[in-house]
């Protein structure tokens, strides 16, 4: 008998789900316990990652496989003891106790070898907790449909310790980190890196072998597989130095922390799907929008930062401008209004187009200003008071299971170098909520975009049926019209 707690099953859960790229309605692969005096090891496998969680301590000799599903019956947020013995070769018995009620579900096994699970390297190098936010910053900035390259991977540079992400829309390059190896691997994109259920401020300790690239963190082991197959988008092109540029942003901290969480409440129309605010750099740094409903515009002047060189306007997707700000980035240069704006840091860049200057907002003096060091708004001279324009949002829910999402690129480099349950007493015990619940949120925007693609493609069908019957209709009227003639002649 295996014994393990409610809460280690719903970390489990929780990380198996994001590393094996899984819903939390997919069956998933089996686990397995392997108990010893070396302690208690639980692994969890796919094409996609495999994962370990080791807890120290004495244990009997056991070794237990298990359905994954049994963790989404027993996980809790109590150290709560749950036991695990099995009963045959075929079955196992998960008990557990719910709100002072014992629970008790017995699950099919099929019994067979254990696959292999995937050695870890012999040279691994310690990095500190910057390595594992630098991973999630970089999933961040990867594309979930990719169209011909692998913008879906994050690049590991061996050679300069640099981790590379686009989508190509938006480019962060990062570096500083020691890899034990020399050339370039891709991993897939992944939500690991995300999860709060992994220590992220530790040690970790990275290293590669012929299809994997592990991850020691804390008592998890993580193996990603490496895409050998595709090749990355060359991105060296698009890093410029700070010194070639026309305007330069010094945004002071205060500024970036009120810039971050006011431009989401700027205005903007639903048909704005590039999120458009219009950046006014003469001197005063002003982030200006206006919706459609609005008479006047709306400012944001940011009076602790500062701009120096040419006086620039320009517009750009809000949501990049609020990134560099989030990701820690005080310094902004821009080439022009036509060409990436980079954001740069120690050891880090972050590029992105801006949208030139089309739709430019110019000054106004009825404008609503708010500035960064008083904080509420006010109204310019002369402003009228108008009503901020509304958003409708409509949400389709997804009525089945989705699978998981697996630009112009300009330039190429090889960047290669189910167990069934029966219930004795109240059902599942499941009474707490559920762990993945952002994983099913992403599958209901995933739904929707599915739910729209399949639209598009029955327009574009039912168009082009229409439109050959249109023409299969103006054959018939030919062929009359000529019928008609002929009748004529006869007579």
């Amino acid at each position: 008998m295996i014994t393990i707690t409610r809460f280690l099953a719903r970390q489990l859960r929780t990380v198996f789900l994001r590393a094996l790229r899984l819903s939390s309605r997919d069956a998933g692969p089996n686990l397995f316990l392997t108990a010893g005096p070396g302690g208690l090891r639980v692994q969890a496998q796919n094409t996609f990652a495999a994962v370990e969680h080791h807890m120290q301590g004495e244990f009997s000799a056991e070794q237990i496989g298990l359905p994954f599903a049994s963790l989404a019956d027993c996980a809790g947020t109590k150290a709560e003891p749950v036991t695990l013995e099995q009963e045959s070769s075929t079955k196992i018995i998960v008990q557990w106790t719910d709100r002072k009620i014992p629970q008790l579900v017995k699950y099919d096994v099929t019994s067979g070898d254990i696959p292999d699970f995937p050695a870890v390297p012999a040279m691994m190098a310690e990095n500190d907790g910057s390595l594992w936010q630098a991973l999630a910053a970089a999933m961040e900035t990867t594309d979930t449909t990719p169209i011909r390259l692998a913008t879906d991977c994050v690049q590991l540079r061996g050679n300069g310790g640099k981790i590379i992400a686009t989508d190509s829309r938006q480019l962060l390059v990062q570096a500083g980190f020691s890899f034990p190896w020399e050339d370039d691997l891709l991993v897939p994109r992944t939500g690991l890196f995300a999860s709060r259920d992994l220590p992220a401020d530790g040690p970790l300790h990275i290293g590669r072998s012929e299809g994997w690239l592990t991850l020691q963190t804390g008592p998890w082991t993580v193996h990603l597989a490496i895409d050998k197959e595709r090749r990355f988008p060359t991105t060296e092109s698009h890093i410029q130095s700070a010194e070639t540029a026309l305007t330069h942003l010094q945004l002071a901290q205060a500024d970036a922390e009120f810039l971050a969480d006011a431009l989401q409440r700027l205005p903007r129309d639903e048909d704005d799907l590039h999120h458009t605010v219009t950046v006014d750099l003469n001197g005063q740094v002003i982030v200006r929008a206006q919706g459609h409903d609005s008479k006047v515009p709306t400012e944001l002047v940011l009076s602790r930062s500062s701009a120096s060189g040419e006086n620039l306007r320009f517009t750009t997707n809000r949501n990049y401008l609020a990134r560099a700000a989030k990701l820690g980035f005080r310094e902004l240069h821009v080439y022009g209004t036509e060409h990436p704006v980079q954001a740069q840091g120690p050891n880090r860049v972050y590029v992105w187009a801006p949208l030139g200057e089309h739709g430019v907002i110019r000054p106004s003096r009825k404008a609503v200003r708010i500035d960064s060091a008083d904080g509420p708004p006010h109204a310019g001279k002369d402003a009228e008071v108008t009503p901020p324009s509304r958003r409708t949002t409509t949400m389709a829910k997804s009525t089945r299971p989705q699978p998981q999402a697996v630009g112009d690129e300009a330039g190429t480099s090889n960047g290669n170098g189910n167990g069934n349950g029966s219930h004795n007493g109240a059902a599942n015990g499941n009474s707490q909520p559920d762990a993945a619940g952002s994983t099913d949120l992403i599958e209901q925007a995933e739904a929707l975009r599915s739910t729209l693609r399949t639209a598009t493609t029955q327009v574009g069908d039912l168009i082009a049926a229409l439109k050959q019957q249109k023409k299969a209709t103006r054959s018939v009227q030919t062929a009359l019209a000529t019928l008609r003639q002929l009748e004529k002649v006869a007579l």
